[in-house]
């Protein structure tokens, strides 16, 4: 049973090569979230940045194994994300042994980058 993304279906994939993918995604002011987070000063969630590194890294497996994340690795917010922003994902794929993928996500706004994520999966048998 799959878990519903705080992003929907809104992330919009954009590219996907062998060393990684990007992938983006507006924020919506209208999301009911940002009326509590936080009141008077709606900013994104850090937790949408992470949801939207863990899905564009899967956009970057496609049809390839699946993959289980299992650590944050490093989590890093630089600035804060708000309502109308569009978030660009960046995946590099930086290293990995035998079942393990290790991978590096940078989202950026128009103003710059606002998050470093370091994310590991395994690889699940099919």
């Amino acid at each position: 049973m799959s878990t519903p993304s705080p992003l929907g279906t809104a992330l919009e994939p954009l590219r996907r090569d062998a060393g990684g993918a990007a992938a983006a995604f507006t924020v919506d002011p209208a999301d009911p979230v940002l009326a509590g987070h936080y009141p008077g000063f709606p900013v994104l969630p850090g937790v949408y940045l992470i949801e939207a590194a863990d899905r564009t890294v899967r956009h970057w497996r496609g049809g390839g194994p699946p993959v289980r994340l299992t650590a944050v690795a490093r989590c890093q917010f630089l600035h804060p994300v708000y309502p109308g922003d569009r978030v660009v994902t960046e995946v590099t794929v930086t290293g990995g042994d035998g079942a393990e993928l290790i991978c590096r996500a940078e989202a950026r706004t128009a103003r710059g980058k606002v998050a470093d994520v370091r994310l590991r999966y395994a690889e699940e048998a099919r």
